[in-house]
């Protein structure tokens, strides 16, 4: 009898796992919490081998899936141009990447993809459900039912061969296998928007475009960088910038009361959506930073008139695999990773890719937890010496990198104890 994946969350990790299994020759169904279509976040997506290496495999589209920046500006307060520096990304926006992976998963049409390629040979079933709410797992010997609830509040089951948590930062299959987690709020904000290439002056556009620009200035940080339509327009002019503000915010504070507080009055949690964030509050952050940055990331700002703003937050699991590797953790649900790398697909992609060895049998489960949490450990010392050298003090800053040495040596003697 064919597998049956069931894997909770649609965003792009759950895509990412459900096109995999797709591609094994698994029938696979996804259940979504979210009603309808998913929505843009407005946002861009960076990614690094692990997740080129997956399209690679996977993606039948023949769209070119991101745009590639292969240098960094630095400015630094008000000067523009104070280090160029080389390294490569790969840059594309979240609706067009979810429309690639859609177009693959379940032949869903888009205008970035109005004809999605044909089920390739010996792929298996897939469905896509939208409004379906898991409230419960309960084990077998082999298998594990799901429960759940659609939107009319009916209750249903489906029995699966292995469960995929691809459900983010608040993951509720996380919390139904009380996997241990550690979380905790960063001390900062992220404010976020979008800018589109052709609004800004010629001087600025082409500043900012085609490298990761970076600007720092005092206790905050800001990056940029060119990314497609969500409809997968990359061409110059008609492309978008994206832009990421993070700033040092007290938990509880009545700074952060008055950020998360909406254009309605409602207190959001971690995010205020675009279009929600009231006017004056952006205008008096914005106002706050512009004569301590460059000129062009002061028209950046000027010239976004709807951010949306988010709670940094860290959830960092110890283990990603339940009952006996039946029910797995990817992506944010099984660890958070903070966005200065842009890595959060890429985890994904680097969990989908790994977990080929314990699907052929060449690795237990286990040992492809404590691979995922290697990696993730990397990353997570990786971003703190990034906010540290932006936001922080020079001895939060040689703290964070002597943490990561020692992060290195460990893992080196742990690799040398093995051979």
């Amino acid at each position: 009898m064919t597998p049956l994946i069931i894997v909770v969350g649609g965003s792009l990790a759950g895509l990412i796992h459900g096109l995999q299994h797709k591609r094994r020759g698994n029938n696979v169904t996804i259940l979504e919490q979210e009603s309808g279509e998913r929505h843009s976040h407005y946002a861009g997506i960076g990614f690094g081998d692990s997740a080129k290496e997956f399209l690679r495999k996977y993606d039948l589209t023949g769209l070119t899936p991101a745009f590639t920046s292969h240098s960094r500006r630095w400015a630094y307060r008000t000067r523009p141009n104070v280090l160029n520096s080389k390294g490569s990304i790969h840059l594309t926006s979240w609706g067009f990447l979810m429309s690639i992976l859609r177009a693959n998963f379940d032949g869903l049409a888009s205008v970035a993809c109005p004809k999605p390629p044909p089920p390739a040979e010996g792929d298996g079933i897939a469905n896509y459900l939208s409004g379906k709410r898991v409230t419960a797992l309960s084990y077998t010997e082999e298998n594990v039912k799901v429960h759940y609830v659609d939107t009319t509040g009916k209750d249903e089951t489906i029995v699966a061969d292995l469960v995929i948590g691809a459900d983010g930062i608040n993951s509720t299959v996380r919390r139904l296998v009380n996997a241990p987690v550690f979380k905790q709020y960063s001390g900062y904000v992220a404010w976020r928007g979008i800018v589109p290439e052709k609004s800004l002056s010629k001087e600025t556009a082409e500043y900012l475009s085609d490298h990761l620009s970076l600007q720092f200035s005092k206790s905050s940080y800001m990056l940029c960088y060119n990314i497609p339509t969500d409809t997968g327009n990359f061409e110059p002019g008609e492309r978008l910038l994206n832009w990421v503000w993070y700033t040092n915010v007290r938990d509880e504070s009545p700074q952060m009361k008055k950020i998360f507080t909406d254009s309605t009055g409602y207190q959001h949690r971690s995010t205020v959506p675009r279009g929600l964030v009231r006017p004056e509050v952006w205008e008096e952050y914005r106002s706050d930073i512009l004569p301590d940055i460059s000129g062009p990331f002061k028209e950046l700002l000027e010239k976004t008139p709807n951010p949306f703003v988010t709670k940094i937050r860290d959830a960092i699991c110890t283990t990603a695999s339940f009952h006996g590797g039946r029910v797995v953790l990817v992506g944010d649900a099984f660890t958070t990773l903070r966005p200065h790398t842009g890595t959060a697909t890429e985890q994904a992609a680097f969990h989908s890719n790994t977990l080929e060895a314990v699907y052929r049998g060449e690795k237990t489960s286990e040992e492809w937890s404590r691979d995922a949490r290697r990696f993730a450990e990397n990353i997570i010392y990786i971003n703190r010496i990034i906010i540290e050298l932006g936001n922080g003090t020079k001895f939060s800053l040689i703290k964070a990198v002597f943490f990561y040495f020692l992060f290195l040596i460990r893992s080196k003697l742990r690799r040398s104890s093995k051979l």
